[in-house]
């Protein structure tokens, strides 16, 4: 935000400055049309120029800078699986994040370490030797390190589920003794009609 607000400073100073000497070409000048086309490129700049500084800079998606690192295509399944366990968290986000807080900052933790994961993977494959070809240990962890973050990650979604669709568990034999009591009560009343 402070390099953003650097440069619309820097860009309007000296845009400031431009107006005044398109001012000065207007009124102190005979010749109109150069202060008219100074003031035009005074327009055009601030414009641009403003623009430019105010409209973000959007990086580009993670998934795509990350396929970008699988260079000569040698590491499509470990791409592809990475991939899978990034959509598998990614994709319960909007549950996770209509529940408590503590579960929603949780949440973020694990999707940054789904994000270092493809981040540091992305860089492996980038770095690595594609002459000798070792064997991708690095990343072959990372894949399997995905997988257990994944596999724990289901299981604590399925707790919260089911804390939250059975807040409380339902002691059958509570009622079947209910059952019975109400069964009791039907034979009571019966014999009270007939006396």
């Amino acid at each position: 935000m402070k390099d953003k607000l650097k440069s619309l400073v820097l860009v309007n100073g000296i845009s400031a400055v431009m107006f005044v000497m398109a001012l000065l070409l207007i009124f102190f000048t005979d010749y109109l049309p150069i202060g008219i086309g100074a003031s035009a490129v005074w327009l055009i700049y601030t414009v641009c120029a403003n623009r430019y500084v105010l409209v973000e800079k959007k990086a580009p998606p993670l998934r795509e800078t990350f396929q970008e690192g699988n260079v000569k295509g040698i590491f499509n399944n470990e791409v592809r699986m990475l991939e899978k366990q990034y959509d598998s968290i990614k994709s319960r986000e909007e549950f996770m994040m209509s529940n408590t807080e503590s579960m929603q900052e949780l949440y973020v933790r694990i999707l940054e370490q789904m994000n270092s994961n493809l981040d540091s993977a992305s860089a492996y494959m980038k770095t690595y030797d594609y002459y000798t070809r070792p064997n991708p240990t690095y990343l072959t962890k990372l894949v399997h390190d995905g997988d257990m973050l994944v596999r724990k990650f289901n299981t604590l979604v399925e707790k919260l589920v089911d804390i939250d669709t059975n807040p409380t568990t339902l002691d059958v034999k509570y009622v079947d003794e209910v059952t019975e009591c109400l069964e009791g009560m039907k034979e009571y009343k019966k014999v009270m009609v007939r006396m």
